[in-house]
């Protein structure tokens, strides 16, 4: 038996109905327009390989989509308990994202490209507590539920939105200073242990390189399996 105030279900899970979902088509469908931006700034750092801006990108992408799903009533989400815990997951991801780029921001000389960068950066982690706050706040009956459900949705739109900066931020600064990934570990499937190795706060994954990639690209895939 739960007791008030101890737990963040105090009431059963729902799931929307059409006119909950009608009046969240216009967040939802922003949430959507968020989605397709980020995937179009991830699909620049082709030529970068997977690194892990772009799979953490990608992420978050597609879990704010299966939020955007819900609002209509479609995907993978269910019930608002399934949307909360997807939230959650969202500012996890949200807040490994801000420690990647920080690292990342490291190899990036002074210049105004770092200050666009670190300024949209600094935002990240203020959405991620916003939002985590919401998760966790707790609710008892539809008319409340349905208010978290608005907040939540609105709050990941808001740090989708910062996301989308970020990723373009970073991508500026990776081509104008030609900064590249140095994750070669990744493709022979070692993840665990290179995700282990990152944790350290000296900059490994990341290099300053000569290229000649902003005047003839090379082939991209012999690059990524030849050179690793």
């Amino acid at each position: 038996m739960f007791k008030h105030g101890t737990t963040q279900k105090p009431s059963k899970p729902i799931t929307l109905d059409v006119e909950d979902q009608q009046k969240m088509a216009k967040v939802g469908l922003e949430m959507k327009l968020l989605t397709s931006e980020v995937d179009a700034e991830a699909e620049k750092w082709d030529e970068y390989a997977e690194n892990d801006i772009v799979k953490k990108a990608k992420a978050m992408s597609s879990m704010a989509y299966n939020m955007y799903l819900f609002t209509r009533g479609d995907g993978p989400l269910k019930t608002t308990h399934d949307l909360f815990t997807q939230a959650e997951f969202f500012a996890e991801q949200a807040n490994k994202m801000y420690k990647t780029v920080r690292e990342f921001s490291y190899e990036v000389p002074g210049s105004p490209e770092k200050n666009d960068l670190s300024a949209t950066l600094e935002k990240i982690p203020i959405h991620c507590q916003q939002l985590q706050v919401l998760v966790k706040s707790p609710t008892v009956g539809k008319s409340a539920t349905f208010s978290k459900v608005d907040s939540v949705i609105q709050e990941t739109k808001n740090l989708m939105n910062e996301i989308a900066k970020l990723v373009t931020a970073c991508f500026v600064c990776a081509t104008k200073y030609e900064i590249e990934f140095r994750g070669a570990s990744n493709s022979r499937g070692a993840l665990p242990e290179d995700y282990q190795q990152r944790s350290s706060r000296e900059s490994t994954l990341w290099r300053r390189t000569p290229s000649i990639r902003r005047t003839a690209p090379p082939p991209l895939h012999a690059i990524s399996t030849q050179d690793i």
